[in-house]
């Protein structure tokens, strides 16, 4: 296919599908013509697409994906969260474009008893669901029915996780195998991803967990498990107090086993329900004894992943990660191998695309890849009416925040006065520090403050920044995710420069080998930061940074900056 072809292609893409008015924007035809020609000369097994924010990067990856479909090649677009995966959702319908969209099982509800469909009725007994009366209404199998036979599908990284390394290996069908091409959206998320769906966690819910389900599968004569409930609940104290990782490797294969032992009287119960409730919804009591034997089918699959990677690389990979409330988490410092085999291998040819790559060398490495096409759609905001003010004279790190909070409090009080009647946000790091911050603040800037303990008060609080003019939003996990374009947000306060805490030991340790990742982690959140309230070409805010701290980020990492980054820069001595 010759430059003049793809171009003829895109232009069908856009006459077919996009609205009459519809026009590129700078840099995005170049960018698809890019990606085309890469995958057909085989220059490059990997594009890195550095798109900004408003760039248009999944109208980039439809047409793309479009244009391979049209010479016999099948793919995937990768979401980083549910979010994500519906705004893509919106914009399928939008140009009907018929690709198909598949989410996690418990994102539908089971039509026929109106459960979250990992315990919808074929589920529980144990029926093909293609037998079932109600599947071809089934809002899950129709998704993924759809989603497998659609040359590109939209899924989320989580599920196609899952697809890749769990299903495909089990199942008679590979409903969704390795295809040709992969675009993954919100890229500089990956390693943070993976590291997750292989992470085991233990916390205070575990043993209250299985102490139920050991007492329901007693009373209902299925089988005993008292001994193994008692080596489970003996291990996981010694996980707590041993921190040698040969020791920490062993009490996991213990666990480890001792979990698989629940895993034969899944499906014992479900035959229990089939004879006992033959046409009726079982009680309560079995309903949460199913769930709490799917908890333990992932909870098993978590831990026995962990100790396969650390069995094929190291115990000295083990890393005891408490993080609060009596949780621990397990982490792996072999993240080249994670990627390696959780990732590149079904991927194909891959296009990584993000806003906020900072520098796609110090990317690559950190996700284990070498060599890749580099395209950079270039930024057609006019930033003029969004400056960044940046207060350079006080710094808010540890050892002298307290000193500086004074001050803090009173230039953001300033600049809340200079915003009256304008919606803002500040992105305050941390809870603790949102507390100092609300407390330093004037009775009047007080009222303005809208603040949030958990996921359903943030989205109740996002909505009241659509609805008024002067409130401001204040909290710790503001950084990504949120599209607060126009009034929604006018300007918006760093107080601190939010790094990476040093109190996760996992953070920690990936510092101390390897600090140039730390400083990229740092400037990926500031730059997603400041996105927050620029998206699109004719909107503008205000960003005031506080932190004296971004110096020695621009010092030591400059050429991870964007250029409009220091263009938009202001100094303020004060």
């Amino acid at each position: 296919m010759t430059i003049e072809e793809i171009k003829n292609k895109i232009e069908e893409f856009r006459s077919v599908f996009l609205w009459e008015e519809f026009t590129w924007r700078k840099g995005q035809q170049q960018a698809i013509i890019n990606i085309i020609e890469t995958y057909l000369n085989k220059t490059h097994n990997v594009v890195i697409l550095d798109c900004p924010t408003g760039g248009g990067k999944s109208i980039i990856a439809l047409c793309s994906s479009w244009i391979l479909n049209q010479i016999g090649k099948k793919g995937y677009i990768l979401a980083s969260d549910i979010a994500l995966q519906e705004q893509y959702e919106k914009d399928l319908k939008k140009i009907n474009l018929m690709y198909g969209s598949v989410k996690g099982i418990d994102n539908y509800i089971c039509s026929d008893n109106l459960e979250k469909n990992s315990l919808g009725t074929c589920r529980i007994r144990s029926k093909a669901a293609s037998s079932m009366h109600c599947y071809e209404e089934c809002p899950y199998f129709s998704a993924r029915t759809r989603a497998s036979k659609s040359h590109t599908s939209l899924l989320n990284y989580a599920y196609w996780l899952i697809m890749q390394n769990y299903a495909n290996q089990h199942a008679d069908e590979q409903l969704f195998p390795s295809r040709d091409f992969t675009f993954c959206d919100e890229a500089h998320k990956i390693l943070d991803i993976i590291q997750n769906q292989y992470a085991p966690r233990f916390d205070s819910t575990i043993n209250t967990k299985l102490e139920k389900i050991t007492n329901f599968f007693n009373l209902h004569r299925i089988r005993n498990y008292s001994s193994d409930l008692h080596r489970i609940q003996i291990d996981i104290k010694l996980l707590k107090s041993e921190e040698n990782q040969d020791k920490l490797f062993d009490i996991l294969k213990s666990i480890e086993s001792h979990v698989e032992n629940f895993l034969p009287s899944y499906d014992k119960l479900k035959e229990s329900i089939k004879i006992n409730y033959p046409k009726d919804t079982p009680p309560k009591e079995w309903r949460d004894a199913l769930r709490i034997c799917e908890w333990i089918k992932d909870f098993h699959c978590k831990i026995e992943d962990y100790c396969d990677i650390i069995s094929q690389t190291s115990t000295r990979n083990i890393i005891k990660n408490p993080s609060g409330n009596e949780e621990i988490v397990f982490n792996c410092l072999e993240e080249s191998y994670m990627m390696k085999k959780y990732f590149h291998q079904w991927t194909g040819f891959t296009v990584l695309m993000s806003a906020t790559f900072a520098d796609p060398s110090d990317y690559l490495r950190s996700i284990a890849l070498t060599g890749a096409k580099y395209i950079k759609v270039q930024s057609t905001f006019n930033f003029e009416k969004s400056p960044i003010y940046f207060y350079n004279q006080r710094r808010m790190s540890y050892t002298q925040i307290e000193a500086n909070l004074p001050w803090l409090c009173a230039t953001i009080n300033k600049i809340l006065d200079k915003h009256p009647h304008e919606n803002g946000i500040i992105h305050s790091a941390s809870y603790g520090l949102t507390m100092k911050i609300l407390e330093g603040l004037s009775p009047k800037n007080k009222r303005r403050i809208l603040v949030y303990s958990g996921t359903q008060e943030k989205k109740q609080v996002l909505e009241m920044l659509k609805t008024d003019t002067s409130k401001v939003l204040m909290g710790p996990s503001l950084i990504e995710g949120l599209d607060l374009k126009d009034s929604i947000s006018r300007f918006q306060i760093i107080p601190k420069i939010s790094y990476p805490s040093l109190s996760d030991k996992f953070t920690k340790v990936k510092m101390q080998l390897n600090p140039g990742w730390y400083h990229w982690k740092t400037i990926i959140s500031l730059l997603q930061g400041i996105g927050r309230s620029v998206r699109h070409e004719n909107d503008y805010a205000v960003t005031y940074i506080l932190d004296a701290c971004l110096i020695d980020l621009i010092h030591k990492s400059r050429k991870s900056f964007p250029a409009e980054f220091f263009e938009r820069l202001k100094l303020v001595n004060d």
